[in-house]
């Protein structure tokens, strides 16, 4: 997806600024004003629809990252200890989407039965559980809905859902006023790939139900093809702290997330593998010591 830049007068200084393709917002170097772009729709990068406004405040979240990174057991010790050097509210673009999903499946249902048997060891009668299966198939719909796919090239899918969920009973209708003074990232993949991203979430979601729709005692072999119709993806702005940590000057610094509304936060966290060897180390000490200690009594 190939976007030039665009220019933007400031509307309190008059000021040229020259705006990235992916930003909805912009702040003038000269007055600090903020500046909310209006740029025409197109079908990758639709207006929004809803937004979620910001919770958790810039002190609040490093408080967050804080406990975030010193309960990080197996982290590096400097790691533990270390601060952010940067902390930007972002609102990232993201879909919420929502369908109905029909779907065929098959499986092995396993019906539990009770019969008698002799034991020839015990020379005597005894009760057993015996599992008889059939196939199953047919046809299940249900509806899925309030899913939340990202929207943007920079913050994959996954750890989106690691700092999930939003309370969506905060969405509100977008207005430019909602946004102003804060970093907007416009949709950076396209509506076809949050789309498939979205199905795939929800075959996910399908099969957990399906699994809980099999009746019987129990059940294998579940196989399920889905489809969807009706389905329907609004844009939404969704309120996240990104922040970069630097604990090691030859390493690049880790990303963490915060969700701007809830507080929740997540990220990819290295291990220090001389805590985990020593703690091996010691527990296999442990052990020793208890066999030593068992021989000598």
């Amino acid at each position: 997806m190939s976007i030039s830049v665009i220019e933007l007068s400031c509307e309190s200084c008059g000021a040229k600024l020259v705006v990235e393709p992916t930003h909805r917002t912009a702040r003038c170097p000269y007055c600090d004003s903020p500046s909310v772009i209006d740029r025409p729709a197109t079908t990758d990068r639709p207006d929004p629809v809803f937004a979620i406004g910001f919770v958790i405040d810039r002190k609040q979240t490093r408080g967050l990252l804080r406990s975030y990174l010193h309960g990080r057991r197996w982290a590096p010790q400097a790691l533990r200890r270390a601060t952010a050097e940067r902390v930007e509210g972002v609102y990232l673009p993201a879909y919420l989407y929502s369908g109905v999903a029909e779907s065929h499946y098959r499986a092995e249902i396993g019906e539990n039965y009770t019969t008698t048997e002799y034991d020839a060891k015990r020379k005597s009668m005894r009760q057993v559980t015996k599992t008889e299966h059939r196939t199953l198939e047919g046809s299940h719909r249900c509806y899925v809905d309030d899913l939340v796919v990202t929207a943007s090239e920079g913050i994959p899918n996954a750890e989106l859902a690691a700092v999930e969920p939003f309370d969506l009973g905060g969405l509100r209708r977008y207005a430019p006023a909602m946004i102003s003074g804060w970093t907007s990232e416009e949709p950076s993949i396209t509506h076809e790939e949050s789309l498939e991203l979205a199905r795939n979430e929800s075959r996910r979601e399908v099969k957990q139900r399906l699994h809980a729709f099999m009746p019987g005692d129990s059940h294998q072999g579940l196989r399920a093809s889905t489809e969807f119709t009706d389905e329907e993806m609004d844009l939404v702005l969704l309120p996240v702290w990104v922040c970069a940590v630097r604990w090691r000057e030859d390493r690049p610094p880790i990303r963490l997330l915060v969700n701007g509304q809830t507080g929740r936060t997540a990220g990819e966290v290295p291990v220090s593998w001389a805590k985990v060897g020593a703690a091996i180390g010691i527990g296999l000490a442990a052990v020793l010591l208890a066999v030593l200690i068992g021989t000598l009594l």
